[in-house]
């Protein structure tokens, strides 16, 4: 049985573990974590109020990604390996379908294109439990989400301006941007998501070749910088007691990184992906989605996610769309 749901300033859920966590809060062996806010009544609801027109928009960033510059050795590009299978026999309909289309096979690795990062992927350093500690079902978080999909109601926010430096976007500029466009914060429901765009993946896009050279150089040995949210207390309390059930954006972690010193306490990937479960979306394309929500001055759609269905991963594309 799940226990009652907890305010933020009451966590953490097991008294035994790090800061903050929801450790047993859906039981002993949920693999969900706070994709449990995403309730079949609740999908139903959103998907009733959020499809009106049928308009819908991929936000998947294409999986050569992050080719030129890399954003860091030796994390490799994509790979595609194309198999001619001529057919074996004869020429029917069914020997051309099945035995004579090409195939394929790709190597990909996360983290440059957009991606789910997992719960299983980091743990709080007051502690460090092993994975098993987090997720003890060998299967990973995006096995078990993608039997089910991630369906539910969407709220997203946009930012005005493209930053150049990892500048830290700090809660009240979040609230300030999407009162801006004529939304609340306050008014997301349990079960959404929330998903913020910065530019990142646009000045990506139209990057002069003299600096793709000189980052690529640069990327050999540094871990890029990052815009993104800035960790606090508020925005956690934000999201754990508004019962959000994922979060993502275009950057490539989210949050923005290095997190400084003083806000190392509130490093999002600790707390939300080791603490709670709640994935993290990194990387995803939302260009033509803010297009979109700018000529129909919707910020709120339905959008579905399917990951993939590998046993023991950790993070995967998201395959997701936006339905208006």
């Amino acid at each position: 049985m799940q226990k009652p749901y907890p305010e933020f300033a009451s966590l953490p859920v097991d008294k035994n573990g790090p800061r903050g966590n929801a450790w047993g809060l859906w039981g002993p062996d949920d693999q969900l974590g706070t994709l449990n806010h995403l309730t079949a009544e609740r999908v139903r609801a959103a998907a009733a109020e959020e499809i009106r027109t049928g308009e819908r928009v991929s936000l998947n960033w294409c999986l050569e990604g992050a080719s030129n510059p890399r954003f860091q050795y030796p994390r490799k590009n994509l790979e595609v390996k194309l198999m001619n299978k001529e057919p074996r026999v004869g020429h029917s309909i069914h020997n051309v379908a099945v035995n004579g289309m090409a195939a394929d096979t790709m190597h990909t690795k996360k983290k440059v294109y957009t991606t789910w990062a997992a719960k299983r992927k980091t743990s709080p350093p007051q502690k460090s439990p092993t994975a098993s500690t987090i997720c003890p079902n060998p299967a990973s978080p995006p096995a078990h989400s993608s039997s089910t999909g991630t369906p539910g109601p969407r709220l997203r926010k946009t930012s005005q301006s493209i930053p150049q430096p990892p500048t830290p976007s700090p809660s009240p500029d979040l609230h300030a941007t999407a009162t801006h466009q004529g939304i609340s914060l306050s008014s997301m429901r349990p079960g959404d998501i929330l998903i913020i765009r910065s530019g990142y993946l646009a000045q990506y896009a139209n990057m002069p070749a003299s600096k793709r050279a000189s980052l690529d150089t640069l990327y050999t040995t540094t871990k890029p910088c990052n815009i993104g949210v800035e960790a606090s207390p508020e925005l956690l309390a934000f999201l754990w007691d508004k019962q959000i059930a994922a979060v993502a954006g275009d950057s490539r972690s989210f949050e923005a990184w290095p997190v400084s010193e003083e806000r190392k306490e509130w490093h999002l990937h600790q707390w939300l992906l080791a603490g709670w479960g709640m994935p993290i979306g990194e990387l995803w394309d939302l260009e033509r989605l803010s297009e979109v929500c700018g000529r129909l001055a919707r910020w709120s759609f339905f959008l579905t996610s399917a990951p993939m269905n590998v046993p023991g991963g950790v993070a995967s594309p998201p395959n997701a769309l936006a339905f208006f």
